[in-house]
């Protein structure tokens, strides 16, 4: 029996819109009207230092130096709420992924493996109704982990959460997810449509490969 880890953005999930959008509503949500662009680009930069360096809820430290950076009158737990909030409600099913891992769970063993806030990734799959499929749940973010792919550490935490035969890596991005889990152990298959030299274009054909 194989374990067969799927990756999180891009992967099970995407958004329905751009994700600039997203943020916008975000600070609609929090009682801000049309907010500035600055404050999404510097929203974005703070966040991604913080998200880089392992920070505690890297969405509420983003927005309080946005808030004080540009004199933004709004709560920043209200914002990092709200553009939870928002992710969830903007979150949508790749195409073909519930089906193929309705089909999976029947034979192998699921696990989620992604970059990101545990609760965060794992609620997304939880919105698109498949979180309970996946038995094995690693993020980067968990602190017992504090690793990102492709680095060695979080393919090393994945394998030791189960028993497997084989592992096996299903991503979106060659990079982390396909890249970095070979060089770890890992068998790979890759979902990109406009892929042309890896394992699988989608999950039309994943199910027929395991």
């Amino acid at each position: 029996m194989a374990a067969v880890f799927f990756d999180v953005d891009g992967t099970l999930v995407r958004w329905s819109g751009d994700y600039a959008e997203i943020l916008r509503d975000a600070f609609e949500r929090a009682g801000i009207a049309d907010p500035d662009d600055a404050w999404l680009e510097s929203y974005d930069e703070h966040f991604f230092e913080h998200f880089g360096a392992f920070a505690g809820d890297p969405y509420h430290r983003a927005f309080a130096e946005v808030c004080e950076d540009h004199a933004v009158d709004a709560r920043p737990g209200d914002l990092a709420e709200a553009l939870v909030a928002a992710e969830f409600d903007a979150v949508e099913p790749v195409p073909g992924v519930a089906e193929t891992v309705e089909n999976l769970a029947d034979t192998h063993t699921l696990g989620i493996l992604t970059n990101g806030i545990p609760d965060v990734q794992f609620g997304k799959v939880d919105e698109i109704g498949l979180l309970d499929r996946f038995d094995v749940r690693v993020a980067s973010h968990d602190p017992e982990i504090e690793a990102t792919k492709p680095d060695r550490d979080i393919y090393a935490a994945a394998k030791a959460r189960v028993d497997a035969e084989r592992y096996v890596m299903v991503g979106d991005d060659r990079e982390p997810d396909i890249d970095g889990a070979r060089e770890h152990g890992f068998e790979t298959i890759h979902v990109d449509a406009t892929a042309t030299d890896l394992s699988a274009p989608d999950f039309r054909t994943l199910a027929t490969l395991l």
